[in-house]
C-alpha cells in the first residue's frame, strides 16, 4: 500500500498544474473569455476609457457596472429611475423605485403604460376599375386595402370587412385578411371585385370580426379607419 502514496502525490500535482484557475475563481462571478484575458482588455486596446469605478452597461430595464477583472454588479445609483418592461402578455409596463421619506425604505411600484402605442389603421388606399375592354358585360371595382401597424406590438392576423354604399342605392361588400405585420410595418391587400360599374362616389363602413396581436391579445379595440383614402372609410357602429 505504501507504494501508492507517491502515485497519489504525483496525481494531485498533475491536477493542480492543469487547473490553476480553480482556486482563483472559487466564490467569484466571472465572465467567460478567450485567451485568459478579461473582457475589458479589448476596450483598452482601442484606447477607450474604462473608469476604475466600472464601465456602465444597460440590460433591458436595468443598468449594470462592468469591471476590468471580468466581474459585474447592478448599478445601484440608477436603480431609483423609472424603467420600461414588457409583460408576458405583451403589455408595456412602467416600473418605478422611489424612497419613502419617512422610512427611508425603497418603494417598488408598477403600472401599465397608455395602450399599445398607436392604432391599427385601415385605409382603402386605391380602387382599380377593370374590364374596360368590353370583354365583360360590367366593369369591376376592386378596392386595395392598406393596413398600417402603428402599435408597438406585432400583428398576427386581422380580418377587415368593408361595406360599400353609393348613390342610387348602390351596395356592395368585400373582406380581406392581413398579417403578420411587425410594429411600424404596413401592407397592401387586393380585395375581391365589387362588381360595380364604377368606384366613384363610394363610402365604406369597416367591420373587424377578428384581430389578434402576436402575443395573443385581442386588438379589435385599437383599429381605426381612415376617411382620407381613395374611398373614405369609417368604423361601423358596434
Amino acid at each position: 500500500m505504501n507504494c501508492l502514496k507517491p502515485l497519489a502525490v504525483l496525481t494531485l500535482f498533475l491536477v493542480a498544474s492543469a487547473c490553476p484557475a480553480i482556486a482563483q475563481t472559487a466564490g467569484k462571478t466571472t465572465a467567460t473569455t478567450s485567451g485568459n484575458r478579461p473582457p475589458a482588455q479589448s476596450l483598452l486596446d482601442r484606447d477607450e476609457a474604462f473608469p476604475s469605478s466600472g464601465l456602465g452597461a444597460r440590460t433591458i430595464g436595468q443598468r449594470v457596472l462592468l469591471f476590468q477583472d471580468g466581474t459585474w454588479k447592478v448599478d445601484q445609483y440608477y436603480s431609483a429611475d423609472a424603467v420600461t418592461a414588457v409583460s408576458d402578455h405583451g403589455r408595456i409596463v412602467s416600473l418605478t423605485r422611489t424612497i419613502d421619506p419617512q422610512t427611508k425604505e425603497p418603494v417598488l411600484k408598477w403600472d401599465y403604460t397608455t395602450g399599445h402605442g398607436g392604432p391599427l389603421q385601415i385605409i382603402v388606399s386605391r380602387a382599380i376599375t377593370t374590364d374596360r375592354s368590353e370583354h365583360s358585360k360590367n366593369d369591376n371595382c376592386i378596392p386595395v386595402v392598406t393596413v398600417r401597424n402603428l402599435t408597438n406590438l406585432g400583428l398576427f392576423r386581422i380580418v377587415a370587412e368593408l361595406e360599400f354604399d353609393g348613390a342610387n342605392d348602390v351596395h356592395a361588400a368585400t373582406s380581406v385578411m392581413a398579417g403578420p405585420l411587425d410594429d411600424g410595418e404596413q401592407g397592401d391587400y387586393l380585395s375581391s371585385p365589387l362588381f360595380l360599374d364604377s368606384c366613384s362616389g363610394l363610402t365604406a363602413k369597416l367591420h373587424v370580426p377578428f384581430c389578434q396581436f402576436d402575443n395573443g391579445l385581442d386588438c379589435r379595440d385599437v383599429v381605426t379607419a381612415s376617411a382620407f383614402g381613395t374611398i373614405p372609410a369609417m368604423l361601423a357602429p358596434k
